[in-house]
């Protein structure tokens, strides 16, 4: 089964979740101890992080708090053998009596996610168990022992199964279309499965306008352009913080020409990039049309903001975004970034004109659409 990763745990008024949970038996699986307490785990920036703890008695075990405003799975921890993932959305979520030995056995619903969620999974293990059984079914005892045609007969097999399994999961997500469980279908089960153009073209454009807002179609979207990235063709959305902390989105700029500038305080060949990029804001300003967004990979605050003031870096296009994540950024990696300065510039229809424009040959290139605008 994939492994669902959460976001951060933002909280807005979107009322409340109960998880009720008991054990059938609450002993580990490979110490000689009962299970005491349980864990509710989110993963924020790639760490685990817990968002309550509950005690329990006689097997039995209760969450309860308000829902975050990001709809996403968290997990269940404190077994020696897995974990119960679950959705956190408003309502009472079950798990039914299941053995604490093996809690990804464990039954959730009692939500309209969770629900579809546990759908989800009988398909996958029944996918799992047949799959099985047509591998044992193809091996007659005669074969087994010979390694050149069983070998042969088990990769025939092995693509058969991965057909069937490619139908189950399609069948699942066209059933349940209106869930947003079928977005995390779609990254974590049929990504690995298909093209990234099939999954634009086959999944993302079946999906209802209704989730179109949610953070894992836009992560999806994203995930598609960036792995299709090449002149002509739409940049993904990346966003960052402000100087003043607000956040900033590349398609909110979307109608001007874009230099995306990644750049890091302690990168020579970057600072030696500010003066050609002050020289084309300087030309634009007669236009307006043509806006500089510096990514910074500084994982510190001090070093990205004394950069910014020691150089003069300031113009009123010429706009200051990071996360502070360094070369974790996501934005560096749904641009494939691996070293500093890169740049790319995109049209106002939201498309890469050009990369790595740097130095004189970055100002006659704007200079060039800056005229050809005006005219």
């Amino acid at each position: 089964m994939f492994v669902l990763v959460a976001a951060l745990p933002i909280h807005a008024d979107n009322g409340r979740y109960v998880i009720k949970g008991k054990m059938s038996c609450d002993s580990l699986r490979f110490e000689k101890k009962r299970v005491s307490q349980l864990f509710l785990v989110g993963n924020v920036d790639g760490a685990e992080v817990t968002i309550d703890t509950a005690n329990v008695v006689d097997g039995c075990f209760t969450f309860e708090g308000d829902v975050p405003a990001l709809l996403d799975v968290y997990s269940i921890t404190g077994f020696d053998n897995g974990v119960i993932q679950v959705f956190l959305e408003e309502g009472e979520i079950t798990i039914s009596p299941f053995d604490a030995r093996f809690p990804v056995a464990a039954r959730i619903g009692g939500t309209p996610c969770n629900d579809v969620f546990q759908s989800y999974v009988d398909v996958n293990n029944l996918s799992i168990q047949e799959s099985k059984e047509r591998m044992r079914n193809a091996l007659p005892k005669e074969v087994q022992e010979d390694n050149e045609v069983s070998g042969k007969i088990r990769n025939s097999v092995f693509h058969s199964n991965n057909l069937y399994t490619k139908v189950a999961l399609v069948d699942f997500v066209s059933k349940n279309l209106d869930s947003p469980v079928v977005l995390y279908v779609i990254k974590y089960a049929l990504f690995p499965m298909y093209t990234p153009r099939a999954i634009e073209e086959q999944f993302l454009s079946a999906v209802p306008q209704s989730l179109r807002s949610h953070h894992m179609y836009k992560e999806l979207s994203n995930a598609v352009k960036a792995a299709e990235l090449k002149e002509g063709k739409l940049a993904p959305d990346i966003s960052g913080f402000t100087l003043d902390g607000k956040e900033l989105t590349l398609s909110s700029l979307q109608g001007k020409y874009v230099l995306i500038d990644f750049w890091a305080s302690w990168c020579a060949p970057c600072r030696r990039e500010f003066p050609f990029i002050k020289e084309a804001l300087a030309y634009s300003e007669k236009s307006d049309n043509f806006v500089v967004l510096s990514y910074s990979l500084d994982s510190k605050e001090p070093d990205w903001k004394n950069c910014i003031e020691k150089n003069e870096l300031v113009h009123k296009n010429w706009l200051h975004i990071s996360t502070l994540k360094g070369w974790n950024s996501n934005a560096a990696k749904l641009f494939g970034v691996e070293g500093v300065p890169y740049t790319a510039l995109i049209g106002p229809d939201g498309k890469v004109i050009a990369f790595e424009l740097r130095g004189e040959a970055m100002v006659k290139r704007i200079k060039r659409i800056i005229d050809g605008a005006a005219k």
